[in-house]
């Protein structure tokens, strides 16, 4: 499933795909730290919950 997270830099929205873990459905990995798509800074991950992409 890709999640939406917001650059702390130049606030662009970057689409992360996060991993399932495990069998359940509601519970997903995602990168700790990534890096935007624009400006190229390296953000960490917030906290869950988390925005699905759409």
């Amino acid at each position: 499933m890709n999640f939406e997270f917001i650059c702390g830099n130049c606030d662009m929205e970057n689409i992360i795909w996060g991993k399932p873990a495990g069998f359940w459905t509601q519970l997903y990995r995602v990168p700790d730290e990534w890096d935007c798509w624009n400006c190229g800074v390296t953000n960490t991950t917030p906290d869950p919950p988390w925005t699905p992409a759409e």
